[in-house]
């Protein structure tokens, strides 16, 4: 069996089209009621990622992997396997590959996950222990009632496209700070985000030609109490909501929901050929599940996360 390891800022459209053609195999699997992503979509995705953490690709006939390397307990694996291929030692080969690398990057926990029962059986196999469970869910953006969302006094919705102002990204970074007490795996040490993390991703989406969508709730001062970014690529019928945060100093106003709801409006009116939004939580989130499904988003799927323990002990 061939593995061919892939640098994607080089490799030819052909090759990286063939990471899409795995996507398509298994999109059911993993994004039951959204929209299929597109190949030039696809193709920009592995291309251009964030310069700030080390991302590599491996390919074999029937399977594809990649390893997103954000620090030494932060290593992320995503792994596919055509469905008519499987338990022919393909993902087997793929892992191999893939633990080397991480080994040689001193990675210590490297996490993955599964939603199928062949992708427990897999991570059962190659030693790998269940964390945590997300709820993706997905919202039919034309149908959706979105009421004109209330904000509490002293604050006001701004959203921002492309790039976050440069009078406003220190604010911004500051709240985002908000998302290091949100539900994590235990020892994952996820670092935090900063200013360049956040300008190396708005980079990253603009040679994409996916539009980020950030929304915020600030008040007088300048100060940043809630934010949420939506994300929705040039062509696409399906929109992305990536982060979602408020203070916590700031809790309890009302202003995640605010937030949302600005920001789903603004998508609908904007782009108006998006018909679909979808979000994942962790399932022990049950605030932000509950204002999600209280805007109308419905779970489609459960995605277990597990870990795989590489540290030298």
């Amino acid at each position: 069996m061939v593995v061919e390891e892939v640098d994607a800022r080089a490799a030819s459209d052909d090759v990286l089209a063939r990471f899409h053609a795995l996507e398509l195999a298994c999109h059911d699997e993993l994004q039951p009621g959204e929209p299929v992503r597109g190949r030039d979509e696809a193709i920009a995705f592995y291309r251009y990622q964030p310069t700030t953490h080390t991302s590599c690709h491996w390919l074999t006939d029937g399977g594809v992997a990649s390893l997103y390397v954000h620090g030494p307990r932060a290593a992320f694996l995503h792994l596919l396997v055509d469905p008519g291929r499987r338990r022919r030692g393909i993902g087997s080969v793929l892992l191999g590959r893939v633990l080397q690398r991480a080994r040689e990057l001193e990675v210590q926990a490297l996490r993955g996950s599964y939603t199928t029962a062949a992708g427990a059986a897999f991570a059962a196999w190659c030693g790998a222990v269940a964390e945590a469970r997300v709820v993706r869910s997905v919202l039919d953006l034309r149908a959706a009632e979105l009421p004109e969302p209330g904000v509490p006094a002293g604050f006001r919705l701004i959203t921002w496209l492309g790039r976050v102002p440069d009078e406003h990204l220190s604010a911004y970074v500051d709240a985002r700070a908000a998302m290091d007490d949100a539900p994590d795996p235990e020892g994952m040490d996820l670092p935090s985000g900063t200013a360049e993390t956040v300008r190396a991703s708005e980079e990253s989406l603009k040679r994409r030609q996916r539009e980020m969508r950030l929304t915020v709730a600030m008040d007088e001062p300048g100060s940043i109490g809630a934010f949420t970014e939506l994300r929705v690529s040039r062509g696409s019928t399906l929109g992305f909501t990536d982060d979602t945060g408020t203070v916590a100093a700031r809790r309890g106003l009302g202003l995640a929901r605010a937030v949302k709801l600005e920001s789903l409006r603004r998508l609908r009116a904007d782009h108006p050929e998006v018909d679909v939004v979808s979000t994942s939580n962790a399932e022990e989130n049950a605030v932000m599940r509950h204002l999600n499904e209280s805007i109308g988003f419905r779970a489609t799927a459960i995605i277990t996360s597990v870990v795989l323990d590489l540290s030298p002990s």
